[in-house]
């Protein structure tokens, strides 16, 4: 009694139907994770002023259920995690101190005295591309999106095997429609929500600092540091657009300008090298 007569049988079906959004489960456990590494790390103690790590990590991780896409078979919603999943990832971390000098003037060991250089550097596979949703209108029936079939030995990429090749987004459009097919009217897609040759465009951490420590007495000492970020000032492009295959991609005066596996040109996908100068006093 009082049901709208508007209203769509999937609302009808719903636990509390006269709630227009659904309620959501918060903290459900409908799902699983794993994760499997290989860690090594190479650290050189602090000696003849160097300290230096390195850390490397080939690791795997899945999970089954975070991200749905057949609320039917839970098994076929296995994923790479989105957010986390790099299989390879490098770190480097070293710092430099000019020891003092000896044998010297005094004037000129201090001016060339405690001088430091240090740096972070990471590097590492790119994070997953989501698959596109499924435009075949199943949320309108049943409140639950899917996502598009992968069409079987089509190239993710338009002409490259990944995105860290050459790209000019000016006139590049990257990713490969035809990859990608909706499921019949109705029915849920098979596709796992991400793959891990589907990938975004790698992208350096590079970090540097140049300072001086400045002693003045046993118990009071003053550094200054300029740190840069992006040192090498690296241009990349912003992620493409990859939510709608069906997405048509268009140009205007050979310029690309939207559509699935368009990147915007106007925008970068990280600052540019940016530098700021640290005083600090310690007492």
């Amino acid at each position: 009694t009082g049901f709208p007569s508007n209203a769509t049988l999937a609302q009808a079906l719903r636990p509390y139907p006269h709630f227009s959004s659904g309620l959501g489960p918060q903290f459900a456990p409908l799902g699983t994770t794993s994760y499997n590494s290989l860690q090594a790390k190479v650290t050189k103690r602090f000696s003849h002023g160097i300290d230096f790590t390195y850390a490397f990590t080939y690791q795997k991780s899945l999970v089954f259920g975070s991200t749905i896409n057949d609320v039917w078979n839970r098994d076929a919603n296995k994923q790479v995690l989105a957010a986390e999943d790099q299989p390879l990832q490098s770190v480097m971390a070293f710092t430099y101190t000019v020891p003092k000098m000896k044998g010297i003037n005094g004037v000129l060991a201090y001016a060339l005295s405690d001088w430091q250089i240090g740096s972070i550097l990471k590097y590492a596979s790119g994070f997953p591309i989501p698959v596109p949703g499924a435009q075949n209108n199943l949320a309108t029936a049943l409140f639950q999106s899917t996502r598009a079939n992968r069409v079987p030995g089509v190239p993710l990429f338009l002409g490259r095997t990944d995105l860290n090749s050459h790209i000019d987004p000016r006139t590049d459009f990257v990713l490969n429609p035809a990859a990608w097919s909706d499921p019949a009217p109705g029915q849920w897609g098979v596709s796992a929500p991400f793959y891990s040759d589907y990938r975004y465009q790698r992208r350096p951490n590079e970090a540097v600092n140049f300072g001086r420590n400045f002693r003045v007495g046993e118990r009071v000492s003053f550094q200054a540091r300029l740190e840069f970020t992006n040192i090498l000032n690296r241009a990349q492009a912003v992620n493409p657009v990859a939510t709608n295959a069906k997405a048509t991609q268009t140009s205007a005066n050979g310029v690309t300008t939207g559509g699935f596996g368009w990147i915007n040109y106007t925008q970068t996908g990280q600052s540019p090298r940016q530098g700021q100068l640290v005083l600090r006093a310690t007492f």
